[in-house]
């Protein structure tokens, strides 16, 4: 063992299809599952401006800017999400889901931690992930079972 401590070359992901663990490169941007031979988004994603989409899975941090919109048909599953802008689908985050004071949401979202400030517009069934809970939630709530839930200034 030397002074110097080596940089870590690699970081465990979680597969958004079937839950299961592996451990990748940090530079990866995508890789394949080992387990389920899906395709896996490693990198962040940033969104800016409109996008649409039929689903939108990372296993990185998902950041929709103040005139970004992001409209999904079956479901964004992400590690983090920063949402300033405008969100319409069911969302699950493994970690924190920040809406900001600018943020709209609508559709249900899973997350272990969430953070919204005065001001988000939230449409939707939420629900908090034990910390010990299953790697990979189970889909949201089916539609009709809805709560509606504004936070104002």
């Amino acid at each position: 063992m030397g002074i110097f401590k080596q940089k870590p070359t690699h970081k465990s992901i979680t597969c958004p299809s079937c839950g299961c663990s592996q451990d990748v490169a940090l530079t990866a941007q995508s890789v394949v599952c080992k387990h389920c031979n899906v395709s896996i988004k490693v990198g962040d994603q940033k969104i800016s401006q409109y996008a649409a989409n039929v689903s939108l899975e990372t296993c990185g941090a998902l950041q929709i800017d103040k005139k970004g919109a992001l409209v999904v048909q079956k479901r964004v599953v992400a590690a983090e999400l920063s949402l300033k802008g405008s969100l319409k689908g069911n969302t699950i985050i493994y970690e924190l889901a920040h809406i900001a004071s600018t943020g709209q949401m609508a559709g249900d979202l899973k997350a272990r931690l969430l953070q919204v400030d005065d001001g988000a517009i939230l449409k939707g069934y939420f629900e908090i992930i034990p910390a010990n809970g299953p790697a990979l939630p189970s889909a949201p709530a089916t539609p009709g079972h809805k709560t509606l839930a504004h936070a104002t200034a």
